[in-house]
């Protein structure tokens, strides 16, 4: 019999009842009772559930950041690359409840929020990068100003937590599905482009 990898059961715990039920409404308890060991095991491995939340967010970075490396660096056109990237993004929103998306942009959770903004630069610098050798091969418009597009994406990732905006879609993957579809096609449309 495989010998149990306790840390890591808690974690994959932990990311099934997050992302299905939001962060606070899991308890460590409810972790606890679905990997069935104790608490004081679980703070052998973690501080608390907001460190257990961020290690969560740093594996699905990880996960994420592999994934969308492996297209990047494959010979996929670029157009293939952007829409292939847009739907693995996709798809990993599908899977997080407005809930947990909620729980997650809360501006008082101060430490999540402080790990997203150490994360953000590192992601902003390799996304200018990616747009700029794209820029260079003549994959997209030469007079395209990198830092304008990179201004304007990340405006409208803010839009997703707009509640305005939030509230005419039943789910972020939706909203980021129509946001993909006018930074990719714009007005024109697929056919068009």
């Amino acid at each position: 019999m495989a010998k149990k990898n306790i840390p890591i059961e808690i974690l994959e715990a932990a990311k099934e009842l997050f992302l299905k039920h939001g962060f606070k409404r899991i308890s460590i308890e409810d972790i606890c009772n679905k990997v069935n060991v104790s608490r004081r095991t679980f703070y052998v491995y973690y501080e608390n559930k907001n460190d257990l939340l961020i290690k969560l967010l740093e594996q699905i970075r990880e996960e994420s950041l592999r994934e969308v490396f492996a297209i990047t660096n494959s010979n996929l056109s670029f157009p293939e690359k952007l829409i292939q990237i847009t739907d693995y993004n996709i798809a990993q929103l599908e899977q997080m409840t407005p809930e947990f998306l909620a729980d997650i942009y809360d501006p008082s959770f101060v430490e999540v929020r402080e790990h997203y903004e150490s994360e953000r630069a590192y992601f902003q610098e390799w996304m200018r990068n990616f747009f700029a050798e794209a820029q260079k091969r003549g994959d997209i418009r030469n007079d395209l100003d990198i830092d304008f597009l990179q201004r304007f994406i990340n405006h409208v990732i803010a839009s997703y937590k707009n509640i305005e905006i939030v509230k005419r879609y039943p789910n972020t993957a939706l909203l980021m599905r129509k946001v993909a579809d006018v930074l990719l096609y714009g007005i024109l449309g697929k056919e068009n482009a």
